[in-house]
């Protein structure tokens, strides 16, 4: 079964119950299918979940395109190997993400998930109640590293493209009603209300937390792979230990729920 074919209320109903589904060597093998036609396919399944995400500020190659292709090689190296949650300096962070290797190097290149209910669930009762009323700062984090090539010009660029976004430190997932940490390391940056010192002793305290391998799963690729998950309740981590190697990566942001919506209408 493949992407062309596959039922979107059955891996909505599975995103529910896990976080993340991987659909192992997706039929027609990818090998076969030519980057413009995977991509189609891949756009037109993620429509069947909800509105798909605009440009992304720095992986689109195509302004007018919601897809976006993430690309490493001995020329461009990743740089960026940190848990995170898409786009969570949005002011609309995304539902979900589709995401379908073009290019995988010939050792290494895993993706890790981690689900952020479970590892809320395991905090302590108080720091729980604490963390309930806190807010923190998302930006753009690690992709600094990309504007800093221009200088303070690029740095402002940037700032300008991502903007930031306060957002709850725990949020209620929509449809499973189950609270979940919403601070990554890849961009959270400061706890609204506390002194710069106080606020990275916290974070720094749940990104430990939520890294713990208890709460994550590792998906070791191979080229026809899908992997899909719901931003709501996970974080992931892309390994980058293929050094001299190539792997490109095609993701679609899906920003609302739709079969969510519909089953939590009054």
């Amino acid at each position: 079964m493949g992407l062309h074919n596959l039922d979107s209320s059955v891996v909505h109903e599975n995103l529910m119950k896990h976080g993340v589904c991987f659909l192992r060597s997706s039929d027609p093998p990818q090998d076969s299918v030519a980057d413009s036609e995977a991509d189609d396919i891949l756009v037109e399944f993620a429509k069947t979940l909800g509105t798909l995400e605009g440009p992304h500020p720095v992986f689109s190659p195509d302004p007018s395109s919601p897809l976006a292709v993430v690309s490493h090689s001995s020329s461009n190296p990743p740089d960026g190997a940190e848990w995170h949650t898409d786009c969570s300096w949005s002011s609309s962070p995304p539902f979900a993400s589709v995401l379908w290797p073009r290019l995988l190097p010939p050792t290494g290149g895993d993706t890790l998930w981690l689900n952020t209910a479970s590892a809320f669930r395991d905090l302590p009762k108080g720091m729980k109640e604490d963390l309930r009323g806190l807010e923190a700062v998302h930006d753009m984090g690690s992709f600094r590293n990309t504007y800093a090539k221009e200088g303070a010009e690029g740095i402002n660029e940037g700032h300008a493209k991502f903007g930031s976004a306060v957002w709850p430190i725990v949020r209620v997932h929509p449809v499973t009603g189950e609270e979940c940490l919403f601070v990554n390391e890849g961009f959270t940056v400061h706890v609204v209300g506390m002194m710069a010192d106080e606020s990275r002793r916290l974070l720094n305290y749940l990104f430990s937390h939520l890294s713990r391998p208890i709460y994550s799963c590792r998906w070791s690729w191979s080229l026809g792979d899908v992997a899909i998950w719901d931003n709501r309740s996970t974080q992931h981590y892309a390994c980058s230990d293929y050094t001299g190697y190539s792997r490109r990566m095609h993701r679609v942001t899906i920003v609302n729920d739709m079969i969510g919506e519909e089953k939590i209408k009054p």
